[in-house]
């Protein structure tokens, strides 16, 4: 039985090189086309941060809005208590005193959730606008200290200087006075979480402003209240200054980004 063998011609080196080429070719547009697919998907992913972290950005606009108004209302009325109490009159009428005193703080907390998500995922490599990226992490690293300044110096300053000062000259009957106009004013909360102070104002409220109208300061007690007016007012201004800084800061950040991420 006889076998026949086909015989092959080989392959000329020309034609390995095409194969080769068109071979090397397929994978390189495989590469290609991947890297458009990612750079695609970062594009849409940086967009979609940016957009988000644009509106942390106007969460803190407004609350440095705000922020900014009642601090400037707190220092100018400070100020004016220094001068009534430590240069001019010396008795403090602890009626109008206890209707316009303002014990509330009025601070400023750094809305950055996407920032820190950003950061934390390493997303922040995607902001190829490097200017952009430079003004978010200082803007970033001015806001939190702003919040530092408003939380924890100017909290320590309120509670363990200011508040305790005061404390020890003021009468309990400073606290507890309340004007007609804000009786009426009281809300069901007030009611519910107070449920007898209502009551026992009735019965006790003439004793109480008559504690007050009898009340009088010594020289002493006098300057050392307006010297607490004049350091609460110091600790507002210092605050006040980083949270102007910071205000107008985030005005030029948002324009800037805006400017790219506007579509």
């Amino acid at each position: 039985m006889e076998v026949h063998h086909h015989s092959h011609n080989p392959k000329k080196w020309k034609e390995y090189l095409t194969e080769f080429l068109m071979l090397f070719l397929a994978v390189s547009m495989g590469f290609i086309a991947e890297n458009l697919r990612e750079k695609h998907i970062e594009n849409e992913r940086s967009e979609e941060l940016m957009h988000a972290f644009i509106n942390d950005v106007k969460e803190n606009q407004k609350q440095l809005d705000s922020l900014i108004i009642n601090n400037q209302r707190l220092s100018y009325y400070y100020d004016s208590m220094v001068f009534d109490n430590g240069f001019g009159k010396r008795q403090i009428d602890l009626i109008k005193l206890s209707d316009d005193l303002d014990f509330k703080m009025y601070r400023f907390i750094n809305k950055k959730t996407i920032f820190e998500q950003m950061k934390s995922s390493g997303a922040l490599r995607y902001i190829q606008d490097k200017e952009i990226l430079k003004s978010m992490l200082r803007y970033e690293e001015n806001a939190d200290y702003a919040e530092r300044v408003s939380m924890d110096n100017e909290t320590d300053h309120y509670n363990n200087r200011f508040r305790a000062t005061i404390d020890e000259i003021l009468p309990l009957s400073f606290y507890i006075y309340k004007s007609e106009s804000n009786l009426k004013t009281l809300t069901k909360m007030n009611s519910l979480v107070n449920p007898g102070r209502y009551e026992n104002y009735k019965i006790y409220g003439a004793e109480i402003k008559k504690d007050l109208e009898n009340t009088k300061f010594t020289k002493e007690q006098v300057n050392k209240l307006a010297k607490a007016w004049h350091f609460r007012r110091e600790r507002l201004v210092f605050g006040l200054r980083y949270q102007i800084q910071l205000q107008q800061q985030g005005k030029e950040l948002l324009s800037l980004i805006e400017q790219k991420y506007s579509h």
